[in-house]
């Protein structure tokens, strides 16, 4: 049993919910929620599958991940990621980033544009179980769909330099030119770094969203 409850997480584990923000006043959570069943009885009367993923007004959400503990009769919330969830304006920070790291030269039409993770939060005894790393798969699907060419975020391990080693193994590469955009100047807040979108073929067909 102890080995079961420490193995890694799959997404078959796991029921992702993207949610508003946690500070969205009571009657707009509301309105969102009457509007994602709008959505889908809509696409079930017109015999079309929904979205997969169909983000919340205002540019931020709340990835939730949930699981249902062995003999438990319910699921519970054991990690939240804050992300943003629109194509930001491509800058000369991203660009040059882009250029030095991915050798990107030749610039798409209207840009770079990228999106954020704010953070990421995984209850304690879940830890060390791949959640996370599920979670930035996930979070890169959702950006993809969102437009968005890569996702940065701060990594902030007050100077161990173990997340910032998590966030390298898991695609990311440091982006010292963004530190002064991501709100860091000189690595005071943490490390910024960057990764490219990726939407693996047939990866909603194995991992559902709900929203």
């Amino acid at each position: 049993a102890a080995a079961a409850d420490s193995a890694p997480f799959s997404h078959s584990d796991i029921t992702w919910k993207l949610r508003p923000p946690k500070e969205t006043p009571l009657l707009k959570r509301l309105a969102v929620r009457g509007a994602s069943t709008l959505i889908k009885a809509d696409c079930f009367l017109r015999r079309r599958d929904p979205p997969p993923v169909l983000c919340p007004k205002g540019g931020q959400a709340i990835l939730q991940a949930y699981y249902r503990p062995p003999g438990s009769p319910r699921k519970k919330q054991i990690a939240r990621f804050g992300v943003t969830t629109v194509r930001g304006p491509s800058a000369p920070p991203i660009e040059e980033t882009a250029a030095d790291v991915y050798g990107i030269t030749q610039l798409p039409l209207g840009g770079i544009g990228a999106a954020a993770i704010i953070y990421m939060f995984v209850e304690e005894e879940y830890r060390k179980r791949a959640i996370g790393e599920l979670a930035l798969q996930v979070i890169s699907a959702i950006h993809t769909v969102a437009g968005c060419d890569f996702t940065f975020l701060v990594a902030d391990d007050n100077g161990s330099g173990k997340l910032v080693e998590w966030y390298e193994r898991n695609g990311f590469s440091r982006a010292p030119k963004l530190q002064d955009m991501m709100g860091s100047p000189g690595g005071k807040f943490g490390i910024a770094m960057i990764a490219p979108t990726q939407l693996p073929e047939d990866f909603f067909e194995q991992v559902k969203i709900r929203w």
